[in-house]
């Protein structure tokens, strides 16, 4: 093949010397204006030319086929959408992800307190939650809340359920009146009359409690039963801290339809009592007999201190008299309070104030026991943690008050000191002292000892205290 084309070369070399040896003139087409033979323009085109005469083919561009270039383009198009498709959706899958990493990533590198983080963990905490009742929600049928007023027929069923309720209760009411031998004016003798209650009874002995106002100086009492029978009645004991007395009335006194109609009072238990809860007062409330009125317990944690003692108070929105009687029931038919007016405030004596029944229970049986309680003399008050620690008093009972002529007064202590042990167990609150004197005798002698303010602070003080009977 090389010595092939060393030939041709050879041959268009000796033609291109031939050439130059006799040029042709040029004719025809060839033969342009302005050129004529023998100039240096026809000498200088036929040199160029005279080299490539042996080249017949013309080189020319392949045609455009516009079908071919549709297609290419609809599947590079087709091609780029698909891979914008995919991108997009990789991106929408992974974006969260990234996200969560980005903004660990400059949380971390952040300064947090432990307040935000705990934030933000009762946020989460609660997202969570939210989450799971809004599930939980989904879970449960709907329900549709139909919304009804109340018409007149619908609050007159309602107070007559609630009053029913007490139906046992007001079953052990009575009325107590009380005459003198002195007469008026139109010889009438003076009587007042306040209500009572049936709290027990023996084989022998019916027991009726009622206020000591009613019965003192009096020179008869008469008690009058729920049926309306009437008998009279003894006086039996009081209590001076609570105003609170004891009558008795022989069972053979009573008729036997009057034991059928009457009944023991069905106490409750106070401690049970909650702010909000819905209660009746029924007996004398309203300072007359028979009344009745509704409302809701507005305080449990009211108390009142006396001698020896502290009392809880049950207070409510009902409106009564200062000179009102009777009890506090509950919608289960159970007294809750003895109502004792004389323990209101008296900003608030106008509305129905009671004694707990759980710590009248207490009273109820001693009186109707008729028994001796211990008496050494005090009112005190607690001292909290928070008075104690600010103003430096040492806990136990402070002594706002001594009795005259009473133990305490008779061997020294005074209004200021701190009893804090009695009988040789400390006491912090005055519920602990009236508990731990209950504990001892009358007439028995106890070691109290107290701490009383000096020039140097509190010292310790001690005393040999005789107790009375009450």
């Amino acid at each position: 093949m090389d010595e092939r084309k060393i030939a041709e070369n050879k041959s268009a070399e000796e033609m291109e010397k031939r050439q130059e040896m006799n040029p042709p003139e040029k004719t025809g087409p060839e033969k342009r204006l302005g050129e004529e033979p023998g100039s240096e323009e026809a000498d200088e085109k036929k040199a160029e030319t005279s080299g490539y005469e042996f080249l017949k083919e013309t080189i020319k561009q392949k045609p455009v086929d516009k079908r071919k270039l549709a297609r290419q383009t609809a599947r590079l198009a087709g091609s780029g959408a698909v891979f914008g498709l995919a991108a997009a959706v990789v991106f929408a899958l992974a974006a969260p992800g990234i996200e969560r990493k980005v903004e660990a990533y400059y949380q971390d590198k952040s300064i947090r307190y432990p307040e935000e983080e705990e934030q933000e963990e009762e946020e989460q905490k609660q997202e969570e939650t939210e989450t799971q009742t809004q599930e939980n929600t989904e879970e449960i049928p709907q329900t549709t809340t139909v919304i009804q007023e109340l018409t007149l027929e619908d609050y007159e069923k309602l107070y007559t359920e609630m009053f029913q309720a007490a139906g046992e209760a007001r079953k052990a009411l009575v009325t107590v009146i009380g005459s003198q031998n002195d007469r008026d004016w139109f010889q009438t003798p003076y009587e007042s009359q306040i209500s009572g209650l049936i709290v027990a009874e023996s084989g022998q002995d019916l027991y009726i409690l009622t206020e000591y106002r009613i019965v003192e100086n009096v020179d008869r009492i008469q008690v009058v039963f729920c049926d309306g029978t009437m008998t009279d009645a003894r006086f039996q004991k009081s209590d001076t801290n609570t105003g609170l007395a004891i009558l008795k009335i022989p069972q053979s006194e009573i008729s036997t339809e009057t034991k059928n109609a009457i009944a023991i009072a069905p106490l409750g238990d106070s401690y049970n009592v909650k702010q909000g809860e819905p209660v009746l007062a029924i007996g004398s409330p309203m300072g007359y007999s028979d009344s009745v009125g509704y409302g809701i317990v507005t305080s449990t944690s009211n108390t009142v201190s006396k001698v020896d003692a502290e009392y809880g108070l049950v207070t409510t929105d009902i409106t009564g008299s200062s000179q009102g009687s009777g009890v506090i029931v509950n919608l289960e038919g159970e007294i809750v309070g003895i109502i004792a007016q004389s323990f209101a405030r008296e900003d608030t004596g106008s509305l129905v104030t009671g004694l707990a029944v759980s710590q009248s229970r207490e009273i109820i049986e001693t009186l109707t026991s008729n028994e001796q309680t211990a008496y050494m003399g005090i009112t005190g008050e607690n001292i909290s943690t928070e008075i104690s620690d600010k103003k430096g008093i040492p806990k136990g009972v402070f002594v706002k008050a001594v009795e005259v002529d009473s133990p305490a007064m008779q061997v020294g202590i005074q209004n200021g000191d701190v009893i804090v042990e009695v009988g040789g167990e400390k006491v912090e609150t005055v519920k602990g002292y009236q508990q731990q004197l209950k504990s001892c005798k009358a007439g028995s002698t106890i070691e109290v000892k107290a701490m009383r303010q000096g020039t140097e602070g509190y010292v310790e003080v001690s005393f040999d205290v005789t107790l009375k009977a009450k």
